[in-house]
């Protein structure tokens, strides 16, 4: 799955919020964006599974489904899965590696 830029922007306000938001609490963040752009690009990212939303009055309000690490991780393996088991298996050693190198540091 790919995101767009105006995606990308979208999801970091909402990181950045570290709340639930709706269309109107993002607009001020985006004053070149019209609203229902920004309401269509929100809608989207749901769609996608990158933001849930709930209902609040007549809007909906959302969140990111997942952290910056996360969403960077699933938008990787979204990419390399289609290349081929070894690619997978060598990227998994690198985490392993990682973690180890982690643990010995601390």
């Amino acid at each position: 799955m790919r995101i767009g830029p105006l995606e990308r922007r979208v999801l970091e306000a909402l990181w950045r919020l570290e709340k639930s938001a709706r269309v109107r609490d993002l607009q001020p963040a985006f004053p070149d964006i019209a609203y229902t752009t920004l309401m269509t690009t929100l809608d989207r990212l749901y769609r996608k599974g990158v933001l849930d939303r709930a209902a609040e009055g007549q809007a909906f309000a959302y969140r990111p489904c997942l952290t910056r690490a996360e969403t960077a991780f699933s938008f990787l393996l979204d990419e390399v899965g289609p290349v081929d088991e070894a690619t997978l298996s060598e990227l998994e050693r690198l985490v392993r590696a990682r973690r180890r190198s982690l643990r010995e540091q601390s």
